[in-house]
């Protein structure tokens, strides 16, 4: 395997978990007061655009050739740092807004 296929591979692993995370903190969604709620949904919506514009340069990534990869993943990798604090940061939001709703 190569080492396109392993960053690849390894970014489409981290892509599933997160989704998986943001569809938990989906789900809290409904666990908040009005205007919490609505302020989480917008993060959510925020949220999800950039993970779809982060997933479709890494799925450029399958295409590329192994000399031009690289350049590519230069642009992914900032982007699921970002993408990455972001969710924890909504994530604590929300458990805060929840803390906050008992």
């Amino acid at each position: 395997m190569s080492l396109k296929d392993e960053y690849f591979a390894m970014m489409v692993s981290r892509f599933k978990r997160w989704d998986a995370e943001l569809g938990m903190l989906g789900e809290r969604g409904g666990q908040t007061s009005g205007a919490a709620d609505a302020q989480l949904d917008e993060q959510l919506k925020a949220l999800r655009a950039t993970r779809n514009a982060t997933y479709s340069r890494l799925q450029e990534i399958r295409t590329a050739s192994e000399s031009g990869w690289r350049s590519l993943q230069a642009a992914v990798d900032p982007a699921w740092a970002s993408m990455r604090t972001a969710l924890d940061q909504a994530s604590s939001q929300a458990k805060l807004r929840e803390k906050a709703a008992r």
